[in-house]
């Protein structure tokens, strides 16, 4: 639901609602229809492949981000040193892989789209090879290796958006707290939480719920040595160290009453300037700037107890669907594509749009680091990748199948309906379920 900024004058607008974020993965689409029925659902998506001059290339970036991506294609197209055209078309997040995987099934799949490398194996078989086109030398290796496939690179990155913890500035002044001393360790974090309550009347913090949650939980158990799941694609948090992340989680809300029991009430709250902290990606700068409080941006480092902690970030690939009906000269122009937007044009994505550049050359562009954006929150995203305070959730296959087992009884927890022994209960078992029902 919208809501009205008083100070700014903007409207702001909450993410998709939980449910919408689900998606559709290639196996419930499978299931409801069909192999034949996804060949001729695919021509009725309103979205078209390669039926165009010029490069078809769908995205899933909306709002400033998605301004930004529109003025970078704008920009190729209108420059005759490029001589390419891109047709840049903007599917709907929560729609974005289930019409994907639809125009590949029906044979008429764009021919340059975005996707999350984590979820590289549900698609890996249908993907263009880019190795020997592009490579990964010219991007920051464990950003790379995110596109990569038992050795071949299926896809090239655009960015990492890992986690951050912003803060309110302007709270944390109420608070009694130096509003320069950010929230970085567990220690500082529970010391502005308490301060924020005590001394205001504003929320201490808020955090996602749905698939974020689980990303949350997943960044905060493996700051303990944990993992979500083993490489057998068995639960791995189903120990004690996954009981103390999750009973942190609960406390947040149920014990010391820092975030309100409704994840939309934090977000509208957080867009007025009344939450104190918030962990969001780096896309997240953007809203707080509409916002138009003065904030900040720590490490998400909150959980107690972890000897490694670390923020967690997936990465914006860009890859190449296989077509039969695709000329040379098309792959060709879809290869031009991936390096322009994530070579040549990759600093913009950065200082205008938020996200963490994969470029190595963007990343020590004077552009990017003279910017404002850099000193806002890419310094301190670019130093967590730097010193190895990063990781990537892994490329599985299932991964909207089992994220929805994790986050779900997650959700639970937070709106007062679930224990967090439950929760790992639930969790566990329907993560087994998931991969059981695949084997």
């Amino acid at each position: 639901m919208p809501t009205g900024n008083s100070d700014s004058g903007e409207t702001l607008v909450r993410p998709p609602d939980p449910d919408s974020r689900r998606g559709v993965s290639r196996r419930r689409l499978l299931q409801a229809t069909g192999t034949a029925g996804l060949a001729s659902v695919a021509g009725c998506t309103g979205y078209l492949g390669s039926t165009q001059d010029g490069v078809e290339y769908w995205t899933l970036f909306g709002g400033g981000d998605g301004d930004v991506m529109e003025a970078m294609v704008d920009e190729i197209n209108d420059g005759d040193e490029y001589d390419l055209q891109i047709n840049r078309q903007r599917v709907p997040w929560d729609e974005h892989y289930g019409r994907l995987y639809t125009s590949m099934v029906g044979g008429n799949p764009p021919d340059v789209a975005v996707m999350h490398s984590r979820m590289m194996r549900d698609y890996e078989e249908s993907l263009v090879p880019m190795t020997d086109a592009i490579g990964t030398e010219p991007y920051l290796e464990e950003v790379a290796q995110g596109g990569v496939v038992d050795g071949e690179q299926l896809a090239v990155p655009l960015d990492t958006h890992p986690f951050g913890l912003y803060y309110n500035k302007e709270i944390f002044e109420e608070a009694g707290l130096d509003p320069e001393e950010p929230p970085n360790t567990p220690e500082r974090f529970q010391e502005a939480a308490e301060a924020i309550v005590e001394n205001t009347d504003h929320y201490a913090f808020d955090y996602p719920d749905g698939e974020f949650h689980a990303e949350t939980m997943r960044m905060l158990l493996h700051g303990r040595g944990g993992e979500l799941l083993t490489d057998t694609h068995e639960p791995a948090f189903d120990t004690e160290d996954g009981l103390a992340v999750v009973q942190e989680m609960h406390d947040w809300v149920h014990e010391h009453e820092w975030a309100p029991v409704d994840p939309g009430t934090g977000w509208d709250a957080w867009n007025r300037g009344e939450v104190g902290m918030k962990i969001e990606g780096t896309w997240h700068v953007t809203v707080v700037r509409e916002a138009g409080f003065d904030f900040g941006l720590a490490e998400p480092f909150v959980m107690p107890e972890a000897d490694d902690p670390v923020t967690l970030g997936d990465s914006h690939m860009l890859i190449i669907p296989e077509s039969d009906e695709r000329t040379d000269a098309q792959l060709e122009d879809a290869f031009e594509t991936v390096r322009l937007l994530s070579q040549e044009f990759n600093d913009r994505w950065g200082y205008d749009a938020g996200h963490l550049p994969a470029s190595e050359a963007a990343i020590e562009s004077d552009e990017l680091r003279d910017s404002q954006t850099w000193d806002d929150t890419l310094e301190t995203f670019y130093t967590m990748v730097e010193e190895e305070q990063f990781i990537r959730p892994p490329a599985t296959p299932n991964v909207e199948e089992y994220m929805e087992q994790i986050y779900q009884p997650l959700d639970d927890m937070r709106a007062g309906n679930a224990t967090p022994e439950e929760v790992i209960e639930d969790a566990a078992a329907g993560v087994r379920r998931t991969f059981e029902r695949r084997s």
